[in-house]
């Protein structure tokens, strides 16, 4: 009888062990489930974040890039506020080209980023992988410039305070290193080579899959349609579409698999476009997550905007479906 309840005891033991590891790893997907990323450094979650504010690290600098009214209406304790106006070519009015070096050394400074700081950056679309692109292309150590994974909605759904009142501004003098990252933009002459000798590379366009077909275009452009011989995959097929994680990157896997099967390969130079420069930052910042080598992921600068209204041709038709372009 006593072997019996021992027994009985025994299993009923290694049943509450089962269903704890069970219950932890249910806890654990519903944070954020591992990447399995290449580069994970580049990404911080929020509660990552939060720890590092409570810290009061004084080499910490958050960057808001959204626009300054979005920025009032709340944003991360102690942010400063960029938007994209600041950080373009105010010589290429029109075009989104990115600005020269000097443009952004003088603006870091007057915001009081330091060259030594460490840089989170967040938004609230794709737009952070823009500043964070320019700053790598630009030189900045890449062990000091971070994500906020999901950006501010991911703080958010953590319940993590924000503030109303903005961060009082104590100018630096900012310095990148001598040398950048110059394979990190691609010119309107680089895509023409791309074009005339196709092997070992591949040009991406990431806009939606109606301004791919030629079915519409935004604001900026002369023309609608792609590149000729370009591949479609949208740049929203590498993030959450819904759920806990929703707008957190796909794990390094997915991403490899849904650029791999259209050809995106890591052996290839990928060039890659949208309407503007800002969707192809957040797809290349995707697949070096994924652990494509960052000297062969290049965005065009000009991308759609200046294609269209160059007299480069123009191809239009359907592309094979990706995941965004099934919502129609």
């Amino acid at each position: 009888m006593g072997g019996r309840r021992q027994e009985l005891g025994r299993r009923l033991g290694l049943l509450a062990t089962v269903l704890a590891w069970t219950l932890l790893g249910t806890a654990s997907a519903g944070a954020r489930p591992q990447g399995d990323y290449a580069h994970p450094p580049i990404l911080l979650q929020p509660g990552e974040l939060k720890d590092w504010l409570d810290r009061q690290d004084a080499n910490l600098c958050i960057i808001d890039f959204r626009h300054k009214a979005k920025y009032y209406l709340g944003h991360l304790p102690g942010a400063i506020q960029m938007w994209r106006p600041e950080i373009t070519d105010r010589d290429q009015p029109g075009l989104g080209m990115p600005a020269p070096r000097g443009q952004m050394e003088k603006l870091l400074g007057r915001l009081g980023v330091s060259s030594t700081d460490t840089v989170v950056i967040y938004s609230d679309q794709c737009d952070h992988t823009h500043l964070w692109w320019l700053l790598a292309y630009y030189g900045f150590p890449l062990d000091r410039l971070k994500l906020l994974d999901g950006g501010l909605e991911a703080w958010k759904r953590k319940a993590y305070p924000t503030q109303l009142t903005s961060r009082r501004l104590k100018p630096a003098i900012f310095k990148f290193p001598p040398e950048g990252r110059p394979t990190l933009l691609a010119t309107l002459k680089d895509l023409r080579a791309a074009l005339a000798q196709p092997q070992g590379r591949v040009i991406l366009d990431v806009r939606s899959g109606e301004e791919f077909r030629g079915e519409r275009t935004r604001e900026g452009a002369a023309r609608r349609g792609h590149i000729p011989g370009a591949v479609w995959i949208s740049w929203q097929d590498a993030r959450v579409p819904e759920g806990p994680d929703k707008g957190c990157w796909k794990s390094a896997p997915e991403i490899r698999q849904i650029y791999a099967g259209r050809g995106v390969t890591h052996d290839k130079d990928v060039f890659i476009y949208g309407h503007n420069d800002l969707s192809a930052a957040y797809t290349l910042v995707s697949l070096y997550l994924a652990g494509y080598s960052l000297g062969k992921l290049h965005v065009y600068a000009g991308s759609w905007v200046q294609w269209s209204r160059s007299a480069e041709p123009v191809a239009t038709g359907p592309s094979e479906p990706s995941g965004e372009s099934r919502k129609p």
